[in-house]
């Protein structure tokens, strides 16, 4: 019964968590319920389950919120870039891990006459070629 009892606590942790360390959790409680009671090891199951789910929550948040702000920050740029004169052409290039390719068409921009500047992107690397 007190594994039963464990079992069903376990499942306040968020899905990613029980797979990678549901069975080392679940162990670990087994073992401290012989000591203290599988009843108080339940519930510290479930107040870390549900702080872990929490815990899980403000990184979504976050997660969110960098991307909002990196849109509004290419947002802001392109019509920055559209506001300053009558006729102004952008490309805006980004990339995350091999980015050979992309640096070779930001090479070709440049080589074409294009002012290129690096874009400070989280986890990404990010360029804006304006042409006049």
């Amino acid at each position: 019964m007190s594994s039963r009892r464990l079992s069903l606590a376990l499942r306040a942790y968020p899905r990613e968590v029980r797979d990678r360390d549901g069975a080392h959790l679940l162990e670990l409680a087994a073992d401290l319920a012989e000591h203290h009671g599988a009843t108080r090891e339940a519930l510290g199951l479930l107040r870390g389950g549900l702080a872990e789910r929490r815990r899980h929550g403000r990184v979504r948040r976050v997660a969110v919120a960098v991307g909002a702000a990196v849109l509004l920050t290419i947002t802001a740029l392109t019509w920055t870039a559209t506001a300053q004169s009558g006729r102004v052409e952008e490309d805006l290039f980004s990339c995350a891990g091999q980015c050979a390719e992309v640096e070779a068409q930001v090479a070709s921009r440049v080589a074409d006459g294009w002012t290129c500047t690096e874009l400070g992107l989280p986890g990404a690397v990010g360029w804006r070629c304006t042409r006049d």
